[in-house]
């Protein structure tokens, strides 16, 4: 195969567009009058429809700002089709000569706004986090003063009081400084982008290069009167419109996947905050300038001061509505960053507490195995005198005195090392509802007769990963403080609750007592609220100590009117365990 064919095969798109060259050459050579003219119109109008076809096929498969991008780009497609059918309606159907100025001239110099739109929406990028709305109001602040420019310069000398001089004057600056902008915008989007839309940014870039330079030259010859449709002036714009819809169709065979911005509070727009103020405040300076243009036709000054202040109005609007967005916005945030202060709080303090438990459970743990080892000897040395019968009876009643002083001791060193977790939990599936039931029993016998206890634990309840015992000790503690509490007050009622919610267990235990001071504090190493000699603070303590190895949370809650309630949260590992439902005890 030779060069020349692997060309052909790998670029069939210069071959098309060399192609339709030859034909619009031959053509203004071959073809004379109307029938060039209508041979041209039409051609340039079948490009337009294929424009519009390319840009609308790519709207379905898109996603995000990349489907507001192809439908921008299809509404301009669209407009610009209808300037061409005008061309088509005057030279082909009625076969007279376009007036000036043209029908279709306000739908060709508005067909920019639409693809400076699309391009803003910045379709080769997707942000981490969604932005607010009311950076998107920028977008139709930023249309309203394009739209605002071309009623104010062109509209008026257009339909109100013609101008030719003024007109055409006018639109060729604003419609090529729209094509400008459309263009630096593109060039900076093919620097910012990469793989399928940098081919896209890049085929826009140089067909709008093309077509720029070309589209000035043929509005000058149009106000000169020496255009005519066909001729080789056409031959430039003609393979700049068929380029620009040929990228519509090349689209949709590449990879147009968008690349993944790494600032979470950038815009979603590529509109500047200071080019929407300069909009903004540009329009009452130019309703000043037409006001103070005396020699101008009434009708036209009226004209242009009235469509100020109705730019004015809705722009306002727009700035208005921006304003209070962003004021809720903000106030989103502040509740946002109040709460995170409040979780970073409540972490600190979960924080403090672990390291107040870690460094409380070394120094009981040391203590304890030096108490220990004489504690062994005493009991040892103490039960074989109370044993020795040949020792008299006073001193061995001596001796089982201290014998059982010394197991007392053994016991409170053997809760001790408990409490610093020297011995790992054994973990396995667990039913709470049979936790929950055997330490009720353990304590129905001894419980005071005014005190009920009432269970309502929920039926089916998932299975947690957990410790028997070490949670029988946790639930038997919360439940011996409750049964304490509601004593003090010569009775009441103690509710225990197990419930399924969402992934997690939760069992709350529930008193009728007269609450607890600083519930805050309750699980802080020697915290105790009992009096003297009845209580040493280290339980609570050791319950935290244990759902935390457990990957769970308690907490400690006042109720109202008086009560306090604890809950502690496991997270659900199995399907629910077959229970039968307790009733009220």
């Amino acid at each position: 195969m030779s060069s020349r064919d692997q060309f052909v095969i790998r670029h069939p798109w210069l071959t098309a567009l060399g192609a339709l060259a030859l034909v619009q050459i031959a053509t203004s050579g071959i073809l004379k009058g109307h029938t060039l003219a209508a041979f041209a119109d039409t051609l340039q109008f079948a490009i337009m429809i294929a424009m519009v076809v390319g840009t609308a096929i790519n709207i379905r498969p898109s996603r995000g700002s990349a489907r507001g991008f192809w439908l921008l780009m299809t509404v301009s497609a669209l407009m610009w089709a209808g300037d061409y059918g005008s061309w088509v309606y005057y030279e082909v159907i009625r076969g007279v000569q376009m007036p000036v100025p043209q029908p279709g001239d306000t739908l060709l110099i508005l067909h920019v706004v639409p693809i400076m739109m699309a391009l803003a929406m910045l379709p080769h990028r997707v942000l981490k986090n969604g932005s607010p709305l009311s950076s998107s109001l920028e977008f139709p602040l930023i249309a309203c003063w394009w739209v605002y420019l071309y009623f104010q310069f062109v509209f008026a000398w257009q339909y109100m009081s013609y101008n030719p001089a003024a007109f055409h004057r006018n639109f060729n600056l604003l419609y090529h400084a729209e094509l400008a902008t459309s263009i630096v915008a593109l060039f900076y989007l093919a620097q910012q982008s990469h793989d399928g839309w940098h081919q896209i940014y890049n085929h826009y870039l140089i067909a709008f290069l093309i077509y720029a330079p070309t589209s000035a030259i043929i509005n000058i010859l149009i106000q000169q009167n020496l255009y005519t449709s066909g001729g080789l002036w056409d031959l430039p714009l003609t393979i700049s419109i068929a380029y620009i819809a040929w990228i519509g169709f090349r689209a949709r065979k590449l990879q147009l996947e968008p690349e993944r911005s790494n600032s979470d509070i950038q815009p979603s727009l590529a509109i500047p905050e200071w080019a929407a103020t300069i909009a903004a405040t540009s329009i009452p300076a130019i309703a000043l300038f037409s006001y103070e243009r005396l020699h101008d036709a009434p009708g036209v000054r009226h004209f242009r001061v009235a469509i100020s202040f109705l730019s004015m109005l809705l722009i306002g609007i727009l700035i208005f509505t921006r304003q209070q967005l962003l004021n809720r916005r903000l106030a989103v945030l502040l509740t946002d960053a109040q709460h995170a202060y409040d979780n970073l709080e409540r972490l600190q303090s979960q924080v403090m507490q672990t390291e107040k438990l870690a460094s409380i459970g070394r120094l009981v743990s040391g203590a304890a195995h030096e108490l220990n080892n004489p504690l062994t000897a005493i009991l040892g040395y103490s039960e074989l005198i109370a044993t020795d019968q040949e020792v008299p009876a006073a001193p061995r009643g001596f001796a089982e005195k201290i014998a059982q002083q010394a197991r007392r001791t053994k016991n409170l060193v053997s809760n001790l090392l408990s409490f610093a977790r020297q011995t790992p939990p054994q973990k396995r599936l667990t039913d709470l509802n049979s936790l929950v039931n055997n330490t009720c029993q353990l304590r129905l016998a001894s419980m005071p007769t005014k005190l009920s206890l009432v269970r309502d634990l929920q039926t089916d309840l998932p299975l947690v990963l957990g410790d028997d015992n070490h949670l029988l000790q946790v639930f038997l503690h919360v439940l011996n403080n409750a049964i304490d509490a509601v004593a003090e007050v010569g009775g009441g009622e103690i509710i225990v609750r197990t419930q399924a919610r969402g992934e997690h267990v939760v069992l709350e235990v529930c008193d009728s007592g007269p609450g607890i001071v600083e519930p805050a504090r309750v699980f802080d190493p020697f915290y105790t609220t009992k009096p003297l000699g009845q209580g040493s603070g280290l339980g609570l303590s050791a319950c935290y100590g244990i759902i935390q190895e457990h990957e769970g949370t308690i907490e400690c809650f006042n109720l109202q009117p008086r009560g306090a309630m604890f809950r502690i949260t496991f997270k659900a590992v199995a399907k629910p365990a077959p229970s039968e439902p307790v009733a009220a005890s």
